[in-house]
């Protein structure tokens, strides 16, 4: 677990000192963390860094997120539901702002999540850390640094609002732009996620099965 530690922090490091080179957008600060609740978030494209992360990239056909502030006013639920190979698999963790003195983070983990496959719900801990960068209203780029089934490994994020998911054109032309990023910030491009504008959503699965 030490060691696992390290490498995270390893992985931080490199992140923070890589962030500016790589022409990423301005970080997301707590103040703005607000305007990330009041939209749906679709995956438009995704790498990974880790081979499990890459086999995921590889066979998902869709994502999407949602964020939703807890009565505390503190917590933040996040909720993602992917298809992959046809199925729906859902993620519920709560995640926080960390203290700015202590982590420069945009959120972490606050407790165990859920994960939920084929109606069954089991326990969920990647010790997530997620670094949140936005370069206009509609766009989300979110690094996720995590421990996935005992292996340290990160998560290149690239949404859109949903709606401006379906620009085709605009999609196209950032495509070139992201995979530089993705290269500079040492991500395994080799394979990589691209939504293909046509998959479902695992909402849109979920009421036809009941509709049915």
């Amino acid at each position: 677990m030490q060691l696992l530690m390290r490498v995270l922090l390893l992985l931080q490091l490199l992140l923070s000192c890589s962030a500016e080179d790589c022409d990423l957008p301005d970080r997301v600060q707590p103040p703005q963390l607000q305007k990330l609740l009041q939209v749906r978030w679709v995956l438009v494209e995704a790498f990974s860094d880790y081979p499990a992360g890459v086999e995921i990239v590889k066979n998902i056909n869709s994502s999407v997120v949602e964020l939703k502030l807890r009565d505390d006013n503190q917590t933040i639920e996040f909720v993602e539901k992917n298809v992959v190979g046809g199925k729906c698999i859902t993620y519920r963790i709560n995640m926080t702002a960390p203290d700015r003195q202590a982590s420069n983070h945009t959120l972490q983990l606050a407790n165990p999540g859920v994960l939920e496959l084929d109606g069954v719900e089991s326990p969920y801990d990647d010790q997530g850390r997620a670094e949140a960068y936005q370069g206009c209203p509609d766009c989300l780029l979110v690094v996720y640094s995590g421990v996935f089934e005992g292996t340290a490994g990160r998560m290149l994020l690239i949404y859109r609002a949903e709606g401006k998911h379906l620009n085709a054109e605009e999609l196209k032309a950032a495509e070139s732009n992201h995979l530089k990023m993705a290269e500079c910030l040492k991500f395994d491009v080799s394979a990589h996620f691209v939504y293909d504008g046509k998959a479902e959503f695992c909402l849109e699965k979920k009421k036809e099965e009941t509709d049915a």
